[in-house]
């Protein structure tokens, strides 16, 4: 298995992840992550984007979980929060590319704590 540290945001970087919305979306994705048996082993909000870190066996695998993650938690959100697809005036919640860096096993442990402290980097989101 290899560790790939993912990120990818909401669409037009739209600040949609605060609050029951942000919430949602943690649980919806690792919920779909149990599912559909994805090892996610850490996943964080920001107001306008995602970080995962995935243990897949390859880059087809990890094409795959996020086509899955990504589709399945863009339907349930607006199922759930029917308002925000006319608010926001989207037709999906997520941007359609995603990035992933290959994570050495030694940098496990540092890039899962980066992931954990993304809120403590807020202040870069004041306006």
């Amino acid at each position: 298995m290899a560790l790939y540290h993912v990120w990818f945001a909401t669409k037009g970087r739209k600040w949609l992840l605060q609050g029951d919305v942000g919430e949602a979306a943690r649980e919806l994705i690792t919920t779909v992550a149990k599912e559909k048996s994805i090892s996610l082993v850490e996943c964080e909000m920001m107001v306008d984007h995602v970080h995962l870190l995935i243990a897949v066996d390859d880059r087809t695998d990890l094409s795959k979980a996020m086509h899955v993650l990504k589709g399945a938690t863009s339907r349930r959100l607006f199922q759930r929060f029917p308002d925000l697809k006319l608010d926001a005036g989207l037709n999906s919640f997520w941007q359609h590319r995603y990035a992933a860096k290959a994570v050495p096993e030694p940098a496990a442990a540092s890039v899962g704590q980066y992931i954990r402290t993304q809120c403590d980097r807020l202040d870069k989101y004041e306006r």
